[in-house]
């Protein structure tokens, strides 16, 4: 007989990859599903006979946590490692460099973004001094001067360079995956914001309060919007596309919240929201901030149902209040004012906050009714803002990093804890427990790991998209 092994790969191009009746190949491939056909000839009659199977092919890259951090001992070297969790496996591999940075030698590592859409993922990692969109091979592509270079922002008006990412939406994890058309990608650079509905080619920012205008406020570094609906759960618009989730910016300048606005595809500029009685009486103001008011920190939890911005606000005489809304959807085409509900507001007790003054890093519990996490040097702090209770935890090492988990496996109550002893990182996958007479700091069993790295950022990585 005469044995030949193809692999089928697009448009069915078929490699010839073996003439052994037993295969024997190593599998330098993509990650995927890969179909291999086995034809047997009778070399005296010439009869043939056919048969295939198909494999799924994985790596140590396609599915896991990566892991930006600071190398330690190299005066600051990126360094970008993974946990993979291949499927079907039980155990984690630890796989060092997964970019090579031993030519370009980027340093100050600060964060991991990816937009996830199924029509366009990116990656992109941030340094204290650029953002680059990086390849699994030996290279880094940079920004430079302008997004264009990869299909994206093309700024025609004066602006920041190089361009540096500070914030994108919609953010993975917590969005289905939409088309373009009904989920709007934005981004956020140091002076400028973009959104579209339909591409990512984007020409003008949207910071600034009339279409025409030149004149761009400034904005905290964060998108706002309602992390938990999808716009399959809502009935069509006139337009035959399903309602979308309104970005919402904080206006530095003159402290208040400002929508989107634009047509059916395109953002064009943003408009501030108007206070409501409801709100007033809440003491929540969208605008006109009562005595000096101005944003101290913010951003979307996870919590089960609705996500729920939380905002941090201080005043003149140095007292801080807490915002919490909920923003609802507007329809597609020009933006109606997105709706705010479920209104609560506070103002924080920051006398029984240990340190709160003093915190390098902060996340609002997406698990609990109402627990702010905050950490200085070597201890996490939890906080219940309706009780009034404080407890601590320390850790071995700093705190370097300390952000939700929701990626992995869709559960919002867990959240990471990663510290630096000045030679090793270690990551802590832990558990928010919701309980108004306790608070407890739950680590979730064989869910910590040694890595060699000051951890700057953890990213939920599931396939081959990047």
């Amino acid at each position: 007989y005469e044995y030949t092994w193809y692999r089928c790969r697009g448009s069915h191009v078929h490699d010839t990859i073996s003439h052994e009746k037993d295969l024997v190949w190593k599998a330098n491939a993509a990650p995927g599903y890969h179909t291999f056909y086995l034809s047997v000839k009778d070399k005296v009659t010439g009869y043939e006979k056919n048969t295939n199977t198909q494999i799924q092919l994985s790596s140590p890259f396609t599915r896991g946590f990566l892991i930006l951090g600071n190398r330690p001992h190299t005066d600051n070297l990126v360094g970008l490692d993974m946990l993979s969790m291949i499927t079907g496996r039980k155990d984690t591999i630890y796989a060092k460099d997964v970019f090579d940075n031993s030519e370009i030698k980027l340093r100050n590592a600060k964060a991991l973004f990816l937009t996830s859409n199924s029509r366009q993922n990116r990656l992109y990692l941030q340094t204290e001094d650029a953002t680059y969109n990086p390849k699994f091979t030996s290279e880094f592509e940079t920004l430079g001067d302008e997004f264009n270079d990869l299909g994206l922002i093309e700024c025609l008006d004066p602006h920041k360079v190089p361009m540096k990412l500070m914030d994108v939406a919609m953010k993975p994890g917590v969005h289905r995956p939409s088309s373009l058309t009904t989920q709007p990608r934005a981004y956020l650079t140091e002076d400028q914001a973009f959104a579209h509905k339909g591409t990512e080619k984007m020409t003008q920012p949207v910071n600034r309060y009339s279409s025409t205008s030149t004149i761009y406020f400034k904005f905290y570094p964060y998108i706002f919007y309602n992390t938990r609906k999808s716009s399959i759960n809502i009935p069509p618009t006139s337009y035959g596309h399903s309602t979308t989730s309104p970005i919402v910016l904080y206006d530095t300048d003159n402290d208040c919240f400002s929508y989107y606005y634009g047509n059916a595809l395109v953002f064009t500029h943003t408009v501030p929201m108007s206070n409501t009685p409801l709100l007033q009486q809440t003491g929540i103001y969208l605008t006109n901030q009562p005595n000096g008011r101005t944003i101290v920190y913010g951003e979307n939890d996870y919590f089960s149902g609705n996500g729920r911005c939380n905002i941090i606000m201080k005043d003149n005489d140095d007292d801080y209040f807490l915002y919490r809304f909920v923003l609802e959807f507007p329809s597609m085409g020009y933006m109606p004012a997105p709706k705010v509900s479920s209104p609560f507001f506070t103002k924080l007790n920051i006398s029984s906050m240990t340190n709160f003054l003093n915190r390098e890093h902060i996340l609002f519990a997406s698990g609990a009714t109402s627990l702010i996490y905050y950490s200085v040097g070597n201890t996490l702090y939890a906080y219940d803002y309706v009780s009034n209770k404080l407890e601590s935890k320390q850790f071995d090492g700093n705190i370097t990093y300390l952000a939700p988990e929701v990626c992995s496996l869709k559960n919002v109550s867990h959240y990471w804890v990663a510290t630096f002893d000045g030679d090793k990182g270690h990551l802590y996958k832990m558990q928010t427990i919701d309980n108004p007479n306790k608070i407890e700091f739950t680590h979730l069993p064989n869910q910590d790991w040694e890595i060699d790295l000051e951890i700057k950022s953890v990213l939920w990585k599931s396939s081959s998209i990047y």
